[in-house]
């Protein structure tokens, strides 16, 4: 088979590198050799390397390539998404163009290519200082959203009902990230406009300039001031012509991202202007998602995304089962510091359309923020015939898990 090289997989990377290998494909992993990420069981090889230093590991990979040639390097997660671009043409391999990438890395770009291409979205800022963020709030308020223009999981995203908690809100997202609080980065924020109404995100790959969209995802969100993501129902129950709006909208950004190849994972609110864009990123989706679309509809993204960058063409998906539906629920406890047991009810536990219950936190651990997606204790995954059935299993595991 081929060899694949995965730049620092993380979430749903993690599982990229155990399907690779599935496959038959010999894996390198190249990390940093910090994070979750830093040897995955199934890797054949785990390189160490600065991933922050970008001639560095493009030299590497050069001297790596002339002594095990490559056939294909993918992210592992939505922060290397640019150095796989630059990584793949220089050793002259299928990937994102480089030269585009950076609306498909950081925020504030997205939002710009969007404009140019005449889409409706939420109104914009990019600011830089407090002032200017105060001055963002009095034109796009009465309530906004401020958000950090290269982070991922919701970190630092806050809704702001007042120009003092934007100017609070700016500040936590200008330090987004920095562990020694520094500004760092590229020192740029968005606020936006806050679009009310229901949440999805559109899952699917890109493959000689065409958009295939493979699923629509439900969103379940914690309460607001955060925007915490605790849980998905794949796929999404909406009507024909509301899907069909959607899959419209999002083929149309893509095309203003100038998307080339690959997975992509795009988020969006229906608003009572039609869907508007949160954001758009070139990589797999996070929180089990492709799981839950390989259980609910029998596609793996996985594998596509292998496919995609070794340069084989993909089959034409299949059509989507009817009626079968996946998803997850995250378990978020606010006000919990740590805890010493977790209790599943065992009515919960022996439902055979549960297929996982895990913990993320172990006990004893001290418990971050819940302010973002780090702050989740554990989950429930469940497959049902129907979206009905699969949002009661997941409804009911809330109150069937507790923390103590």
């Amino acid at each position: 088979m081929s060899t694949v090289l995965i730049i620092e997989p993380r979430s749903s990377g993690l599982e990229l590198v155990t399907r690779a290998h599935e496959l038959g494909h010999t894996v390198l992993v190249l990390s940093a050799g910090t994070g979750p990420g830093t040897a995955p069981a199934k890797a054949d090889r785990v390189i160490t390397a600065d991933t922050s230093d970008r001639a560095a590991v493009l030299a590497l990979l050069h001297d790596l390539h002339a002594e095990t040639p490559l056939d294909a390097v993918l992210p592992g997660f939505e922060h290397f998404v640019s150095l796989a671009a630059h990584a793949a043409a220089a050793l002259g391999l299928p990937g994102i163009d480089p030269e585009g990438v950076e609306p498909l890395r950081h925020k504030h770009r997205m939002r710009r290519a969007v404009d140019a291409a005449g889409l409706d979205q939420p109104r914009y800022r990019i600011v830089s200082g407090a002032r200017a963020a105060a001055s963002a709030y009095a034109e796009l308020g009465p309530v906004c959203v401020v958000k950090p223009v290269d982070q991922s999981g919701s970190l630092d995203v806050r809704r702001a009902g007042s120009e003092a908690e934007a100017v609070v809100a700016f500040r936590r997202a200008l330090r987004s990230g920095r562990a020694d609080g520094s500004h760092g980065g590229l020192g740029l924020v968005l606020v936006e406009e806050y679009v009310e109404g229901p949440e999805y995100s559109v899952e699917g790959y890109v493959e000689d300039g065409r958009v295939h969209i493979l699923g629509i995802t439900e969103k379940i969100l914690g309460a607001e001031p955060h925007f915490v993501e605790v849980g998905h129902i794949v796929p999404a129950q909406l009507k024909t012509p509301a899907a069909q709006e959607i899959r419209t909208y999002i083929s149309r950004v893509l095309a203003a991202v100038a998307l080339g190849i690959g997975p992509f994972h795009a988020e969006l609110r229906m608003s009572a202007r039609g869907p508007l864009l949160m954001e758009v990123a070139a990589r797999l989706p996070g929180d089990r998602i492709p799981d839950l679309l390989r259980l609910a509809c029998g596609h793996d993204l996985y594998e596509i995304m292998l496919r995609c960058y070794l340069g084989l063409p993909n089959p034409q998906p299949a059509a989507t089962r009817t009626g079968a539906r996946a998803g997850i629920r995250y378990f978020l406890r606010p006000g919990l510091d740590t805890y010493r047991e977790f209790r599943v009810d065992p009515v919960l536990e022996s439902d055979p359309r549960v297929r996982e219950i895990g913990v993320l936190l172990p006990p004893g651990s001290a418990l971050p923020d819940p302010g973002s997606s780090a702050g989740r204790l554990g989950y429930v995954l469940a497959a049902g015939a129907s979206y009905r059935e699969t949002a009661r299993v997941l409804r009911r595991a809330e109150n069937a898990v507790t923390f103590s």
